[in-house]
C-alpha cells in the first residue's frame, strides 16, 4: 500500500510540472450505484446460499453421524468402530473439500463472480475512456485502489524501458 502511494505521489509530482491533467473516480461507489452490478451480486448471493444450505446438509450429517457414533462407540467392534471413524473423517474431508471447490479463491462462487463482472466491468472501463477522452484527461486514478484507469498512450514507456533492459543484458553479456 505504501508502495502505490508513493508511487502515485511520485507521479502526480512528476506530471504538476506539465500541463497534465488527473482524475480520479471512486471504484466503489460505481460498484454500489450501476445497477447491474447490484443485480450481478443479488443473483451471487441467491446462489451463495443455496450452496450454503448444501454445506450445512452435510455438517448436520457429520454431526449426527458423530453423534451416533459418541453414543454406540462402547458397544461397537473394533472392526465396526475403524468403518465408522473413516466414515466420518470421509465425510470430513469432503465437507473441506467441498468448501474450497464452492467457496474458496478458485471455487465456483469466485469463477462465476469474475465471469458474470467482466463485461460489466468492460462498460465500466469504456465509459471512463470516453470521458477522459472527451474531457481531455492524461490519466485518470481509482481513488481506491490508487491504480491508474486510464492513460494517454504517449505516456506508457513499457516498450522504451524493454528496449533498454535488452540493451542493458546484451551489454552485460
Amino acid at each position: 500500500m505504501k508502495y502505490k502511494i508513493i508511487m502515485l505521489l511520485s507521479l502526480m509530482f512528476a506530471v504538476s510540472f506539465a500541463n497534465t491533467k488527473i482524475g480520479y473516480v471512486n471504484s466503489n461507489r460505481i460498484m454500489a450505484e450501476y445497477e447491474p452490478v447490484r443485480d450481478i451480486q443479488i443473483e451471487l448471493e441467491k446462489e451463495q446460499r443455496k450452496l450454503e444450505i448444501e454445506f450445512n446438509r452435510i455438517l448436520e450429517n457429520i454431526d449426527s453421524l458423530s453423534k451416533d457414533y459418541e453414543r454406540q462407540r462402547l458397544l461397537m467392534s473394533d472392526e465396526r468402530r475403524q468403518n465408522r471413524e473413516q466414515e466420518i473423517m470421509n465425510l470430513e474431508r469432503t465437507a473441506q473439500e467441498f468448501q474450497m471447490k464452492k467457496f474458496g479463491p478458485e471455487g465456483d462462487i469466485t469463477r462465476m463472480q469474475n465471469q458474470k463482472l467482466q463485461p460489466v466491468l468492460e462498460k465500466v472501463q469504456s465509459a471512463i475512456d470516453v470521458i477522459a477522452k472527451e474531457r481531455g484527461y492524461d490519466y485518470v486514478l481509482d481513488a481506491i485502489t490508487g491504480s491508474i484507469l486510464y492513460a494517454l498512450p504517449q505516456y506508457d514507456l513499457t516498450e522504451d524501458v524493454i528496449k533498454e533492459l535488452k540493451k542493458n543484458s546484451s551489454s552485460n553479456n
